[in-house]
């Protein structure tokens, strides 16, 4: 296997924090097994059990530590409820104390990528498995979050309205009025009212939920963006990553509150996943930013296409 690219390699700061931490651990042999905006992921080798380890890409991105710190601190608790999430999380700091990582137990499993499904009775399954995941993971006290450091959001107030209010102006007229078509039927239908607040994951995708060899769950990975929120926020997730029918099989397995709009919140959470690629990327990456803005385009065409208002 060739080298990591040196943009990618385990600074002498972080390897001599995985030395204090994980004593048996080489991280002269680590490897890269994943990246998202703020992090990047390796592989680290120990003869007791490999871990996964997550790093900051730069010291500046304080949004990072925030979520680092906040999935170190929940991780024991979801393990002492015994849900299928990484195990023995621990933080990796400098000398001074400042978060550099986190590392836990490698999760063994492949991203649940749609191809993975399967059919009949392993997709049956499968969605069982979710339903029963997301029900324990929705039961868990909000106060036992919130004293892992988990914060309490209520998502049009604290995220959505000031996120759409910064994003719209760099859309096109277009996307920009389908955005706020989108908007204003979704606050005329009731918005956010009556939400439940609970424990959800925040980021479920198919790189967080990985399988084993016979399509089983393996474990849910990432709760960097963990919060109280509405539940409609994990199920818009799986709705994003698989469709309704799928997302429909989660919902009959699962034992949470499913109020008579949690599917209408769901769609609308997917509805503006495109914000976050436009406010992100222009942080993280240009590329993302772009993507964001055809995302909005796309959206907007196909609204038209199938008679929508005319924008």
């Amino acid at each position: 296997m060739s080298a990591a690219p040196s943009a990618y390699r385990l600074s002498p700061e972080v390897r001599a924090a995985i030395a204090r931490a994980l004593p048996r651990a080489a991280p002269s042999r680590a490897r890269v097994i994943g990246e998202g905006w703020g992090s990047v992921a390796y592989r680290v080798p120990d003869p007791g059990g490999d871990w996964a380890v997550r790093v900051r890409r730069a010291a500046s991105f304080e949004q990072v530590t925030g979520d680092l710190e906040r999935e170190v601190a929940l991780l024991p608790l979801l393990e002492s409820r015994g849900l299928p999430t990484p195990r023995a999380a621990r933080a990796l700091r400098g000398p001074r104390g400042a978060l550099l990582g986190v590392a836990h137990r490698l999760v063994e499993g492949e991203p649940a990528t749609r191809a993975r499904l399967g059919r009949g009775r392993r997709r049956a399954a499968l969605a069982a498995a979710l339903g029963d995941f997301l029900t324990r993971l929705h039961a868990v006290p909000p106060a036992h979050a919130r004293a892992a450091g988990v914060p309490s959001l209520d998502l049009w107030r604290d995220r959505f309205r000031g996120l759409i209010a910064e994003c719209a102006p760099l859309l096109g007229p277009r996307s920009r009025a389908w955005l706020e078509s989108t908007t204003k039927r979704f606050l005329a239908e009731g918005g956010m009212a009556g939400a439940p607040r609970v424990l959800v994951h925040g980021d479920i995708a198919a790189a967080h939920l990985l399988l084993d060899r016979d399509g089983a769950v393996a474990g849910v990975i990432d709760f960097g963006d963990a919060m109280v929120a509405d539940p409609a926020l994990d199920f818009g997730g799986l709705l994003l990553a698989y469709g309704w029918p799928f997302t429909e099989q989660v919902l009959g397995a699962y034992g949470g509150l499913v109020d008579p709009h949690l599917r209408r919140r769901a769609r609308f959470y997917v509805d503006v996943v495109p914000l976050f690629l436009v406010q992100f990327g222009r942080l993280f990456g240009e590329g993302e930013h772009r993507a964001g803005l055809r995302q909005f385009a796309a959206r907007a065409a196909a609204a038209e296409r199938a008679g929508g208002p005319r924008v």
